[in-house]
């Protein structure tokens, strides 16, 4: 209908040109260039191929809107440049500037915005819906407003004070719980686990340590029996138990509790890089400190069970009978990452360089000062057992017991990290010569496993041996040490530590790292099917649940009462009066904080026909108990049908904004017909739509150039931002029913006065 407008040039009755808000009929006719080029006949039809799938692009032709970009660049700055702009924020900058450009108001009075005083709902919204078209009345107007009401109520004498204000666009809050989900990757301490990944939810205001307490219930349920669903139903239980001070719930909540704070004190958090740790995260760290900073969501988190912390059970039953001493046992971390020798194309030494690969380690190794060259080799080749298949591990007693030129260092007298031994690529004790005990040599690395930590980088060091022997070892708690596969272990696998044999690898990029490849297949928990929103089916949203978070009553702190003359506490609430013929709905996926910013990817399931916005519609009021305040006077009933009603003496049709027997109420239901999609990342993405065929029926979606045929099916995807309805019974209604669309004398503008106007250039030119 809109396009009909500009296609048939009747928007020129109503060019306004001296509008100071306004953009004197420039940003129309710059839109109405644009409609009529989408609409022109092209000279070379759309051809369609019956067998051709979904995912080839149809044969359509292509408009590059460039002139009409740098226009709107010339009307309004901030959309100058090729930078990212907010498809809400464009669509309502051009319907509210053609709204201006085509009002038939030439000079807007002020009307001050009436109270309610006690009279009906219907009188007054009437009062205010024709003091808004006093001031704006346009085609845009008719087409797109809807009136809603907005109602505050006084907690302390009851009194409600409504507004009827206009709208354009519904703005809906994406319903959250104060939960949000977190997906977990679990490095197991026990011999012949798996790693696994988890899904777990904390409050979205949580620290690492509900994150790891959330983990250790779900491990609980698993070794003990029981389902996680059934077990956070059944906290949920003994949550509200806690609060009503229930004594009988108290002790088994609190016991719980504390287990799993025990069990997460055996974990530790950190943060992953490519088959590396970086570093360990406190379990004192706010969640929001986690998220990505262009996503604005938390990514997977690597968790590792560690060596509890008591040590043995020995030492337990000692610590019972002997006094504690001041000198407390030290624990120490070390990250263990994996390094294997390869073919390293253009490298500026040597062709070969020690590469890391495979699962890193987390280790908490008790006295590690005590603790000689021997122990920690033993203590690490027990811990990579595990992540070693069975056919590449090599038994000591097949194993030679020296390692070259490194044995004679080993063995004279060493002072701390002075006296290392240095490893360039080019020595064959690197990953060559004779074999070590366990397969492996030990070398302090950088974080990311490529040099040395304590070698400058000239000296080209990869990594300083730690000598398998009886001397005191040369780690310290925080390094980070390099397991340096000698070259006879096979190394073919490529698993230690991915145990992704399996598992199916389909839909995964071959051009990824191979960490990131074995992270996609690693195998996922049962935790999964519950990790959702608890919003509908598989963890979706309905667009009934947004609605009501629309219409939710919130409470206001501090709002004048006009009954009381002072300050209270209210209540407000919001509903929609009138159902506007077409209806833009806008998810509000882009979230900002105090503490962060992030993009919601919620799937919001909407329907595509017959959507009911009557569950916000407000209900009508009771004349007969507004009128019990005497407030009103029967002839203010005459003002909406008299001097309220703007062009009242004009010819419309029935659907006209300021009809009489056009109330906006009769229908509040809708047909889909339009949606936005936003692809990509809070501070970078991409628009696409999916728009209804009027011709056939069928959906297609529209990426820059390309167009798709698409199921209906499909235009409902997480990535939907502004879907577009028509309510039912304007679908076969034309234009001249909304609008008079009649040439009127002394207003609007002739074609011949549009050319000379765009000519001038002052402010734009449109070819």
């Amino acid at each position: 209908m809109e396009s009909f407008s500009f296609c048939h040039t009747t928007y020129l009755h109503d060019i306004n040109t001296t509008n100071p808000l306004g953009y004197q009929g420039h940003l129309a006719q710059a839109f109405a260039v644009l409609v009529q080029s989408l609409w022109k006949p092209s000279n070379h039809p759309r051809k369609i191929n019956p067998g051709a799938s979904a995912s080839t692009p149809l044969d359509a032709p292509a408009l590059t809107p460039k002139t009409f970009k740098d226009a709107i660049g010339k009307f309004n700055e901030s959309f100058v440049g090729n930078e990212q702009h907010d498809a809400q924020e464009f669509l309502t900058f051009i319907l509210a500037g053609l709204s201006e450009d085509l009002n038939r108001i030439m000079e807007k009075p002020y009307i001050e915005a009436p109270d309610s005083d006690g009279r009906p709902d219907e009188e007054l919204a009437n009062i205010w819906w024709a003091n808004h078209f006093k001031r704006e009345l346009s085609v845009i107007e008719a087409l797109f407003t809807g009136q809603y009401k907005s109602s505050l109520i006084c907690k302390t004498c009851k009194y409600e004070s409504c507004r009827y204000e206009p709208f354009t666009t519904l703005t809906l809050p994406l319903p959250e719980d104060d939960q949000i989900s977190i997906q977990c990757v679990l490095y197991p301490l026990m011999k012949g686990k798996e790693i696994m990944k988890y899904c777990v939810r904390v409050r979205h205001d949580g620290t690492v340590n509900d994150v790891l307490k959330s983990l250790a219930k779900i491990i609980y349920t698993d070794e003990h029996g029981g389902d996680t669903e059934v077990d956070e139903s059944t906290s949920n239980l003994q949550d509200e138990s806690k609060e009503n001070n229930e004594a009988d719930a108290d002790e088994p909540c609190d016991s719980n509790d504390k287990l799993y704070s025990e069990m997460a004190q055996g974990m530790a958090m950190v943060d992953m890089g490519e088959s590396a740790i970086r570093k360990i995260i406190p379990h004192t760290w706010a969640l929001s400190k986690l998220t990505v900073q262009d996503s604005g969501e938390i990514p997977p988190l690597h968790i590792y069970e560690i060596e509890p912390i008591t040590g043995d059970s020995q030492s337990k039953e000692e610590s019972k009978h002997e006094p504690p001493t001041s000198a407390s046992v030290k624990h120490s971390y070390l990250a263990i990452s994996q390094r294997r020798l390869e073919l390293v194309p253009g490298s500026f030494l040597h062709p070969f360089q020690p590469v890391v690969f495979g699962s890193p380690l987390l280790v908490r190794i008790r006295d590690l000062e005590g603790s000689t060259g021997k122990d920690l080799y033993a203590h690490v080749s027990d811990r990579m057992q595990q992540f070693v298949p069975h056919r590449v591990r090599i038994e000591k007693n097949i194993c030679s017991q020296s390692t070259g030129d490194s044995s004679q260092v080993t063995r004279q007298a060493r002072r701390g990290r002075q006296h290392r031994q240095k490893t360039t690529s080019d020595m064959d004790s690197l990953c060559g010569g004779g074999v070590p005990t366990y397969g492996f040599m030990l070398r302090l690395v950088s974080r990311d496993g490529s040099r040395c930590a304590l070698c400058p980088w000239f000296s080209s060091c990869v990594g300083c041996v730690i000598p398998c022997d009886d001397y005191p070892a040369i780690a310290m708690c925080g390094d980070s040490v390099a397991v340096d596969w000698h070259l006879s272990v096979d190394l073919s696998d490529g698993g230690f530590g991915w145990k992704v044999g399996t598992i199916e690898s389909s839909g995964i990029n071959v051009q990824s790292s191979p960490h990131t490849r074995a992270q996609l297949r690693i195998k996922k928990h049962s935790s999964f099917d519950l990790g959702g929103k608890r919003y509908g089916y598989s963890g979706s949203i309905s667009l009934e649940d947004c609605l009501d978070s629309f219409a939710k009553e919130e409470k206001i702190p501090e709002a004048y009462c006009s009954n009381c003359k002072e300050f209270r506490v209210q209540t407000k609430r919001i509903s929609i009066w009138r159902c506007p013929p077409v209806a833009i709905l806008q998810f509000k996926r882009f979230q900002y904080t105090q503490h962060m910013k992030r993009k919601l990817r919620d799937l919001v399931v909407f329907p595509i026909d017959g959507m009911d916005m009557s569950r916000i519609v407000a209900p009508s009021s009771s004349r007969r108990d507004s009128k019990l305040n005497g407030n009103h006077t029967p002839s203010e009933d005459s003002k909406w049908h008299g001097e309220n009603s703007v062009g009242s003496t004009g010819t419309h049709g029935s659907l006209h904004p300021l009809s009489n027997s056009n109330s906006g109420r009769t229908e509040s239901t809708y047909d889909l017909y339009g949606v936005i999609h936003h692809q990509g990342a809070l501070t970078g993405g991409h628009y696409v739509a999916s728009l209804k065929s009027e011709e056939d029926g069928k959906w297609r979606l529209f990426n820059d150039a390309q167009i798709y045929d698409l199921l209906s099916r499909d235009v409902v995807d997480p990535s939907a931002y502004i879907l577009f309805y028509v309510r039912k019974d304007v679908k076969g209604a034309t234009l001249d029913d909304f609008w008079d669309t009649q040439e009127r004398e002394g207003e609007g503008l002739t074609e011949e006065e549009v050319e000379k106007m765009m000519k001038k250039g002052d402010r734009c030119t449109i070819s």
